[in-house]
């Protein structure tokens, strides 16, 4: 392939007999067209330049409008004139057609409706040959059914023997005159049959078996006089024991509450918030140097059998309020407690404990009543540094509560067992003994936390 074609050039000129000649001389970069005019060799491929040029005029010519501005505007004109001729006379022609039809007095429309809804109309008169209020045929034959003269009206008339109002009035009259007598005879004693003259039998009868009884009692009454007096004896003596556990118990509570720099109060015989009330045996107040000073843990000490789990929950929310107490703990005496409890039961923010009486009055730890009363001073002051907004980590502090609970539970759970299974004891009471030395420091690790 020769220079001009790698350079795509491309030099035409045109010749022409007519008096316009055009002398071109392009340089054709297109490469559409290039490769196009590429394959032809001279002289032939000015004579397809040239070629391809007409045609691309025409198609150019093609494109573009051709049509008369002028010319269009006038082909518009005479439409537009037409039509607004065609639309005068349409709403001309539609104007009168109205008003032939609609026109008051004399169209179409007003005479139809005259004839039909007027005075005189056709539709009026049949509505009143039927609904008239004077001569109508339905007024006339309602005034045969129900009027005054009618035999339903007569019926209805209280004044008229054979109306149903009478005749309802002599049934009803005759029926409780009926009624009332038979009730009147019932309480008459000159009647054997009657309820008053049965009762009276049984009354007699019964006065008679009571008198029997009574003699019967009074012979055996000096007999058993000497075993009610024991059962009193005993009764007096079990309450004298649940006094003593109250008492025990307290002085335990407040030698704990020592240790922690709390204040404990035994208000058994004193009133509290409501009136006539003394639910809260012992007040513990967390002390100034905690970071919750003058918050309040209620105790409820019970001996006594037949409690329910939802009975003590009743109680233990009364003692929080007549003591003003924010949480609260309930130790029963070992046995005495609701099957729910066990040893160690948490019920939202309060404790539902047991107490071993042999501990107690052997001055051993209590662990439930000690974790309980620990725990619930810990989350007092957490409580309260979290509104202080004070450095502390609540999480971890949280996190130490919830194991010491599940180990208190746990604890619980295996000291019960180490009871009531002969097999394996020894691993079981090791395992309590075990969990004990752990909750201690677990106990020691929050209280610290809490003093930072």
């Amino acid at each position: 392939m020769d220079q001009a074609v790698k350079k795509d050039i491309l030099e035409l000129k045109q010749t022409s007999d007519a008096e316009n000649v055009l002398h071109l001389e392009l340089t054709v970069t297109d490469p559409t067209v290039t490769k196009y005019l590429v394959v032809f060799d001279e002289p032939i491929r000015q004579e397809k330049a040239i070629e391809a040029l007409r045609v691309g005029v025409i198609a150019i010519q093609s494109a573009s409008p051709t049509l008369d501005t002028k010319v269009v505007e006038e082909k518009f004109r005479e439409v537009e004139s037409s039509i607004e001729k065609c639309i005068s006379d349409f709403e001309t022609d539609i104007k009168a057609k109205l008003e032939e039809y609609f026109k008051t007095e004399s169209g179409s429309v007003p005479r139809s409706l005259e004839m039909l809804f007027g005075n005189n109309g056709t539709l009026t008169q049949s509505l009143n040959q039927f609904f008239g209020a004077d001569t109508g045929k339905v007024m006339k034959l309602l005034q045969e059914q129900v009027g005054p003269s009618s035999p339903f009206a007569k019926s209805l008339d209280p004044n008229n023997k054979e109306s149903v109002i009478s005749r309802l009035q002599d049934t009803v009259k005759n029926h409780i005159e009926t009624e009332a007598k038979k009730i009147v005879d019932q309480f008459s004693l000159d009647i054997e049959s009657s309820a008053l003259s049965r009762l009276n039998a049984l009354v007699t009868d019964k006065v008679g078996k009571i008198e029997d009884s009574n003699n019967k009692f009074f012979t055996e009454l000096k007999e058993a006089l000497g075993i009610k007096a024991g059962k009193a004896t005993e009764a007096e003596r079990g309450t004298q024991k649940g006094r003593e556990f109250e008492t025990t118990l307290y002085d335990y509570v407040a030698q704990v509450g020592r240790l922690l720099g709390d204040s404990t109060d035994n208000v058994r015989s004193v009133a509290g918030s409501i009136e006539r009330c003394k639910m809260g045996d012992y007040v513990i107040t967390l002390s100034d140097l905690s970071a919750a000073p003058g918050k309040k843990i209620v105790v409820e000490a019970k001996k006594m059998q037949g409690y329910r789990l939802k009975d003590a929950i009743a109680e233990l929310n009364q003692a929080k309020e007549n003591r003003d107490a924010v949480v609260g703990i309930l130790a029963f005496a070992k046995g005495y407690e609701p099957p729910e409890v066990g040893d160690f039961l948490r019920v939202g923010s309060d404790f539902f404990v047991t107490v071993d009486e042999q501990c107690l009055y052997d001055q051993s730890p209590l662990l439930y009543l000690d974790a309980a009363y620990k725990v619930l001073r810990a989350l007092i002051v957490t409580a309260a540094r979290k509104e202080e907004k004070k450095e502390l980590n609540i999480e971890q502090i949280r996190n130490e509560l919830e194991s010491i609970i599940a180990l208190v539970a746990r604890l619980s759970e295996l000291s019960t067992k180490a009871k009531t299974i002969s097999t394996n004891s020894k691993f079981i009471e090791e395992t309590v003994t075990e969990l004990k030395g752990e909750i201690e420091p677990r106990l020691n690790q929050v209280l610290k936390l809490l003093s930072q």
